[in-house]
């Protein structure tokens, strides 16, 4: 089922054209292997989390997900020296869900030890929150695979991808230079309107990339490590009810996004849904690349961040 007809760059992001993202993003997407890449990518953000606390139910879902994002990203500019302590006062203010829902999710990270409350030094009598490697690890797995990707396209000596994943204090500087990005201006994720749509539902990104990898791996007949578009191996894998499964497939099929016939084929696939993940996924793999070389070229984060 190829697709080639591939629209470097949408009109939504046309503004953007020059940035070095972008510019970047435009000689990945270009790279003869990029498919064979998003194929890699697709079947990691497929694979369990490995977590033994229900993850799916925490960070697959995109409200839940920026929460633990924008945190992050608190976290790392107050070690910086650049912003106030992380507190839930503070997330409350700056997070896309209503107060009510940041309390009730935060409640839930902490116990699943997520997240520490911590006193500040400066007075005892207030808290900040910290998050644990736990939570950096996590919130990290689809940047990492996307920086992993892009070395794959541009070697890069030494590999920037080990560099980070070997220090959860760096990758907590990287991911938290991300969100200073995202909160200057989000060219990387609202644009794409479909895939914003997507992660709205529980599991929605991840069956999403279930069903690309397929589209990707028809032409090779290669699909190691996918699970099948049944009901059944998709419930199962993304722990979720298959009701739910099918409320998305037929969400899907009524969109025009791609459509899945009993037995799991994928019979159809949107040439614009295509584009679109191809264009983020290069965005995607250009930020994080970019990102880590300058925080790899400075460094990394303070000592003394601990994150354990």
């Amino acid at each position: 089922m190829p697709i080639t007809n591939r629209k470097l760059l949408p009109p939504t992001i046309t503004a953007d054209a020059a940035h070095p993202t972008w510019v970047l993003a435009r000689t990945l997407r270009a790279t003869p292997d990029f498919s064979d890449v998003l194929l890699d990518y697709c079947v990691t953000m497929t694979q369990p989390s490995g977590a033994a606390w229900p993850s799916n139910k925490v960070f697959v879902q995109k409200l839940r997900y920026l929460t633990c994002y924008i945190l992050i990203g608190s976290y790392a500019r107050w070690r910086r020296g650049e912003g106030d302590p992380p507190t839930l006062a503070a997330l409350q203010r700056a997070a896309v869900a209503s107060p009510r829902q940041i309390a009730s999710f935060i409640k839930d990270l902490r116990h699943g030890n997520y997240i520490v409350a911590e006193q500040q030094e400066s007075d005892r009598r207030h808290y900040h929150l910290r998050p644990t490697a736990a939570l950096i690890n996590e919130v990290a797995r689809s940047p990492l695979a996307f920086l992993a990707a892009s070395e794959r396209l541009q070697p890069s000596s030494p590999p920037l991808h080990t560099a980070i994943s070997a220090s959860t204090e760096r990758m907590c500087d990287w991911l938290g230079r991300s969100v200073d990005c995202y909160q200057d201006g989000d060219s990387l994720f609202a644009p794409f309107r479909t895939i914003v749509q997507l992660t709205e539902r529980e599991c929605g990104y991840p069956l999403m990339t279930a069903v690309l990898g397929t589209h990707y791996a028809t032409p090779s007949g290669v699909a190691a490590g996918l699970p099948s578009l049944t009901y059944r191996a998709l419930s199962e894998r993304f722990q979720v009810s298959r009701q739910h499964i099918g409320n998305m497939l037929k969400e899907a099929e009524r969109e025009g996004w791609f459509s899945v016939a009993p037995g799991g084929h994928l019979t159809e696939i949107s040439e614009d849904l295509v584009a679109e993940f191809e264009t983020w996924a290069a965005g995607q793999m250009a930020h994080y690349r970019l990102l880590a070389e300058m925080v790899c070229d400075c460094g990394g984060a303070a000592p003394g961040m601990m994150l354990g």
